[in-house]
């Protein structure tokens, strides 16, 4: 008779399983296995069976993209969806230099060199260029400058194969720390020869020729890239005695980001020869470091890799660009993407990407066209990729608990704990990030349960968006919160025998062409107008009764037609942090009205439903207000609603302090980039 039980697993199970089929012989019908020396044998089998079943399912485990656990395993399953993943990316920082030249026989030089390799120190670490970069030279001033000039963190390292074609080569990048997007690969005849042809990446075979100066890359052991060559079929095959030159970064990855102070070290050599001490070169830094990344995790390997195989190096749908944006835009920590068929009114032939960065800055006009430009080869037909800011919405709350006196717990302790229980709420439920909805009974629940003296939590909620002017243009600018807004009920003022209603959309201040100098605001009058005003300190003088409408429907604010030329006492948020950016590092005061580009006027709604506020479009992040926590003991008064007369637009002239969640690679709110 056979093993009745093939599919025991546990040890006390194939144990059994043994003992069972021995008291089918005749020789062991009656014999006693626990109590003998044949249960050691027994348990050495089952051991055995036991450890060989185990190899065999983790074996096969691995060798499923799904299951697998191993990092060198899963980049062999991705190598064949051709998904290579993304290496450790090194922190890139923006500066201008300038330089002030010196004549020769009365004149200036033409033109400047700045020399690839170290040009900065800052933070401990080294900041590169990666080519010479030269600039012209003011011909009546002789001052030169590099502006917006890019600089990554790390050590330019150099490596070089000779190429023996009878011997089985494998062109392996040495460093397990090297920013392959800095990877330069040329190929020489030869040891002694300074020529040399460079070689370009490619992923797909399609375009490629018998000629073509090509190289494939994917990730091998130990997280080290390696190169191949083509085979004179697709792309050039390399001969013996060529010598192949790497050269790239080894980079500290995320560890160097978030550095504002540089100290400049480069070599700066003009078109007549001179050469430039460093202390001589004014350095202003106009970005912090930023960008750097970790390699991919396996955890992003497994996500990403069978949908960027699903798109096939074509962009049909909207999932497909917005999987191929994450890969050709590092720095795009998520990605959504929707059809312009899907607005209102439908805009066809265009397709929408939103990108939020990793280090929390939107992007500037000119990466926007670097990247439209690069999804382009992708796209269908005649789809135009259009590049577009994230649309944050911001969600202010303010937290109401009382608990039990009795209970243990002090309210500086379970302000604490509803601190941690609000984070854990928000790792749990995404928030934070695109096509995320805020549920105001998980947040009070997660509340409640965070510590156990807390009877009662209430919260008061509030909507921010800002509007973000053109300044010194006539236009209408609207915003939606895509809900419905509270409509107050009306009441009867004494002084007039008006019927009137309390404002739940208010602005912050602002400066118009027509009154430049009075800081105005504005808000609804309850039956669907917008009104300007100012404050006089005593009472509001009202300056526009029909400044713009309000849908109270649909969430809906248009405000203008408007000339707004400054921010009154709105400081651009962008512009603070530049500020605070500076060479100096000491956050300099400068009155907001000097920086138009970055103008940002907050509005303030109060929603008819706080329970639930969905995303606005595709596009919206919704982005948590670290809330205020008010703790008191039971019997304390505490407001069941929201104060209509509590709308305070200028606590938000600067953008709000973001709740900082872990592991959803939130760095804060978003805001303009200078050089990125």
């Amino acid at each position: 008779m056979q093993p009745n039980n093939l599919t025991a697993l546990d040890f006390e199970d194939i144990k059994s399983s043994i003992k069972s089929y021995l008291r089918t012989r005749n020789e062991f019908t009656d014999y006693d296995f626990d109590g003998s020396s044949l249960s050691y044998l027994i348990d050495i089998l089952a051991y055995n069976t036991y450890y060989t079943a185990f190899n065999a399912n983790m074996a096969l485990n691995e060798t499923f993209l799904t299951s697998a656990t191993v990092r060198d395993n899963i980049v062999n399953i991705a190598k064949l969806l051709n998904y290579v993943p993304k290496s450790i990316t090194s922190s890139k920082g923006c500066v201008k230099l300038t330089l002030q030249t010196t004549q020769i026989n009365g004149e200036f030089p033409t033109s400047l060199t700045l020399s690839k390799g170290a040009v900065c120190t800052g933070g401990n670490y080294i900041w590169n260029i990666l080519t010479d970069l030269t600039t012209s030279v003011d011909a009546t001033t002789g001052i030169a400058e590099f502006d917006s000039l890019k600089i990554y963190e790390g050590s330019v390292v150099k490596f070089s194969y000779v190429v023996n074609t009878f011997a089985r080569q494998s062109y392996i990048i040495p460093s397990a720390d090297a920013d392959i997007s800095t990877l330069s690969v040329k190929v020489r005849p030869n040891e002694s020869s300074t020529q040399f042809d460079i070689y370009n990446r490619v992923d797909t075979v399609s375009t490629l020729t018998p000629t073509s100066r090509s190289y494939f890359l994917h990730e091998g052991e130990d997280m080290r890239y390696e190169i191949r060559f083509g085979d004179d079929s697709v792309g050039r095959k390399l001969t013996d005695g060529e010598v192949i030159d790497l050269e790239y970064l080894v980079t500290s990855g995320p560890e160097a980001n978030n550095n504002s102070r540089f100290s400049f070290i480069g070599r700066m050599t003009d078109s007549l020869g001179q050469t430039y001490p460093p202390v001589s070169v004014n350095l202003t830094v106009k970005d912090k470091s930023q960008q750097g990344d970790a390699a991919e995790s396996i955890e992003s390997i497994k996500y990403n890799a069978p949908r960027y195989y699903s798109a096939q190096y074509r962009a049909v749908t909207a999932q497909d660009y917005a999987i191929i944006t994450k890969n050709i835009y590092s720095n795009a920590s998520s990605v959504v993407a929707y059809g312009g068929d899907t607005l209102n009114p439908p805009i066809y032939g265009k397709v929408y990407i939103v990108i939020k960065t990793k280090s929390g800055t939107t992007l500037n006009d000119q990466t926007k066209k670097d990247v439209a430009n690069d999804l382009r080869k992708y796209a269908m037909a005649s789809i135009d990729p259009i590049i577009v800011d994230p649309d944050d919405m911001y969600v202010n709350i303010k937290v109401f608990a009382l608990y039990d006196t009795g209970g243990g717990s002090n309210a500086s302790e379970i302000e604490s704990d509803i601190n941690a229980g609000v984070l854990d709420w928000g790792t749990q439920t995404g928030i934070n990030n695109f096509n995320s909805t805020f549920r105001a009974q998980q947040l009070e629940k997660a509340i409640t349960l965070s510590n156990k003296t807390i009877s009662d939590v209430s919260l008061q909620v509030t909507l921010l968006k800002y509007i973000k002017p053109n300044t010194n243009q006539t236009n209408t600018y609207c915003i939606s919160i895509g809900n419905q807004l509270y409509n107050s009920a009306p009441t009867l003022d004494g002084s007039d025998g008006a019927c009137k209603k309390e404002p739940v959309v208010v602005s912050g201040t602002f400066r118009t062409a027509d009154r430049p100098g009075v800081d105005q605001q504005f808000e609804d009058d309850g039956y669907g107008n917008l009104r300007t005003y100012y404050n006089t300190g005593i009472r509001k003088i009202y300056t526009n009764s029909k400044a713009g409408t309000v849908n109270y429907d649909t969430g809906e604010v248009c405000f203008g037609p408007v000339n707004v030329i400054g921010a009154g006492n709105n400081i651009a948020p962008a512009a603070a942090v530049s500020i605070s950016d500076s060479a100096s590092g000491l956050g300099s005061i400068i009155d907001p009205l000097q920086l138009p580009s970055n103008l940002q006027i907050p509005v303030v709604f109060i929603p008819s439903n706080n329970s639930t506020i969905p995303a606005t479009t595709p596009g919206t992040i919704i982005n948590i207000v670290t809330p205020s926590i008010t703790v008191q003991p039971i019997g304390s008064i505490v407001p069941p609603t929201i104060p209509l007369n509590s709308l305070t637009p200028t606590d938000f002239n600067q953008t709000p302090v973001v709740l900082d969640i872990p592991d959803l690679t939130n760095l804060g709110s978003l805001s303009d980039s200078t050089c990125f």
